[in-house]
């Protein structure tokens, strides 16, 4: 037997060695064995995560000897993570107490949130057969709308397509996106979705070229017929492709260049998600900074027909199910038990047990007509900066006005919870349920320096940022958060919970705060990047490639008992020259 004295890393290597061959199904009884055995919770998580990782693909596996004693044990330590992950072998080891312990916890709405989704998780890499009930319900929940209706996608259940539908007004841009993948997933959710589209309760405009594709792809006479009479081919011919590629070229070589500064904040907006170019960007699709981007037929052939010529890596893959959901994606990783592909819209890992047919798709990820949505001058601007030889600064800072401290001109929220006293904007409690204060304009990149303080300090609030209204009452996007134990910390509200700081990462805000008096509170947002201070003291440094690079900014008054939170002194800088916190440095 191995010894407790083993260091966690090898706990780990082992974990995963035993694992990972189907073979060696044997060896888990081994692992259980250690675990009974070991009290240090960091030797647990190792042995733990390898188990998971090497069980990764594999949605059911027989219960090894010792088990349901281990994770009893496990389930009582004091370490939350120890408990979820036990929790979530026991469901793929096959214990029901375990699937009903997880169901629960979805469906609890005063659970937390990151809690819930990962019960989400677990129960969909498990294939809980009573999963989709407790999804349908969960459509009227707005933290978690989102996220199940992607999980929905899953399963054929006759009352999806109709529930997804009836909410679909509601929705907001990502979660229409959701709706649309999961609604062409299947042949019976297709068809339904057509109806709707025929009768116009969903604009035509709502499906992208991707969702024709995959509707497409589906093989319905039905669906089929509705994209060749209103939708037409998924592809322009490549005559008409050369022609909009030598009218562009004409245009752009006879007109002014554009400015390479005011392309960098669009390319911010419009490729940024997904394109690195100059150290800031995304990264599922290919790295643009050693590209040939000084050739304009280069440029113009991968914007105007970026399926022409499609990069291996960036080939999308059409797969099959068993169940016959159609799912169309990028593979990005693949072993003997499952393929993970990147979506439009998640990151799925099938295992290839459920595959039944997959085959490479002649068309690009990236979507066709992006340009279509922006000026003449805008795609100038872009074109200029993508041929930069280096990075360029943004436009000059630009100082705007986001509250004029005498009434409520310019904001959006409920005038029974949002007032303004003072010249300062002032948010009561108790709530119900959350309650923001939208502005009405967007920003991009950022920096706002404002003061707050909260009545009493055990209350809780913060500032939305790059945010959009989410169902009637919530959010989505980042949150620098307000409150006892939470100030300075980011939070991505109605999505993946808190970003900053790391799961173990030591971080105590709140020492840098004057009890229910005023704070001077900055949020800094350039590109992928976020830092918060906290009277001249930096809280948070951030670097995500998934936030939200726009959106509104919304003061938040948190659901819960008696509060107040007021805000004043508004200082809101547009394209910040450099990366650098002004009120730590202005301290320094």
């Amino acid at each position: 037997m191995l010894s407790p004295a083993l260091s966690a890393v090898e706990g780990l290597l082992l974990a995963i060695l035993c694992v990972v061959p189907q073979e060696a199904d044997d060896n888990l009884g081994a692992l259980v064995a250690i675990l009974k055995d070991v009290d240090d919770a960091a030797f647990q998580l190792d042995i733990l995560r390898g188990i998971r990782d090497g069980l990764k693909g594999r949605p059911s596996v027989k219960m090894p000897a010792g088990w349901s004693d281990v994770s009893e044990r496990l389930g009582k330590s004091a370490n939350a993570e120890v408990r979820a992950l036990a929790q979530s072998l026991a469901m793929t080891f096959g214990d029901p107490k375990a699937f009903d312990a997880l169901r629960l916890q979805l469906g609890d709405l005063k659970a937390p949130l990151d809690t819930r989704k990962s019960a989400l998780d677990s129960l969909l890499g498990a294939r809980d057969a009573k999963l989709p009930d407790v999804l349908l319900k969960l459509l009227d929940d707005p933290a978690m709308r989102g996220d199940s209706i992607r999980g929905l996608a899953s399963y054929s259940h006759p009352a999806t397509a109709e529930a997804v539908l009836k909410v679909y007004g509601g929705l907001d841009v990502a979660e229409k996106r959701d709706a649309l993948n999961t609604l062409a997933a299947r042949k019976e959710y297709a068809r339904a979705l057509v109806a709707a589209l025929r009768g116009k309760s969903i604009p035509r405009a709502d499906v992208s070229a991707a969702t024709a594709r995959q509707l497409s792809e589906l093989g319905d006479a039905e669906v089929t017929s509705w994209i060749e009479a209103e939708w037409g081919t998924a592809r322009a011919t490549p005559a008409d492709r050369l022609k909009m590629i030598a009218d562009w070229k004409a245009k752009y070589s006879k007109g002014p260049k554009g400015s390479p500064s005011k392309g960098r904040a669009l390319f911010a907006k419009t490729c940024g998600q997904c394109h690195t170019l100059f150290d800031a960007g995304g990264k599922v699709g290919p790295e643009l900074t050693g590209a040939n981007r000084t050739d304009l037929d280069y440029v113009l052939q991968n914007i105007l027909d970026p399926s022409a010529l499609i990069g291996k890596d960036y080939q999308a893959t059409m797969i099959r199910l068993k169940n016959e959901r159609v799912i169309s994606g990028i593979v990005k990783a693949e072993t003997r038990d499952a393929v993970t592909i990147a979506t439009e819209n998640d990151v799925l890992t099938i295992p290839t047990g459920e595959i039944d047919a997959r085959r490479l798709a002649e068309i690009s990820m990236m979507p066709e007509g992006i340009l279509n949505a922006y000026t003449e001058a805008d795609i100038r601007d872009l074109f200029s900066y993508l041929a930069s030889p280096g990075q360029v600064p943004l436009p000059a800072a630009q100082t705007v006005e986001l509250f004029n401290g005498k009434d409520l001109t310019g904001w959006e929220g409920d005038p029974a919870i949002w007032s303004v006293e003072n010249g300062e904007l002032v948010g009561k409690g108790p709530l119900k349920h959350n309650s923001f204060i939208f502005s009405k304009q967007e920003v991009a990149d950022f920096r706002l320096i404002f003061e707050v303080k909260l009545t009493p300090h055990g209350g809780n609030s913060g500032v939305q940022f790059r945010s959009v209204p989410h169902g009637k009452t919530e959010a989505k996007g980042c949150q620098a958060d307000v409150g006892a134990g939470w100030w300075g910390k980011i939070y991505e509200e109605s999505a993946r919970g808190l970003l900053f700081p790391a799961k173990g990462q030591q971080f105590d805000g709140d020492k840098f705060v004057k009890k229910e008096d005023w704070n001077v509170y900055e949020i800094l947002a350039v590109g992928n990047k976020v830092r918060t201070a906290v009277n001249g003291n930096l809280c948070a440094s951030l670097d995500d490639d998934q936030i939200a690079k726009s959106g509104k900014i919304a003061p938040q008054v948190h659901s819960g008992g008696p509060m107040e939170v007021r805000f004043r002194k508004f200082q809101l800088e547009l394209n910040p020259p450099e990366f650098k916190l002004k009120t730590v440095e202005e301290k320094k």
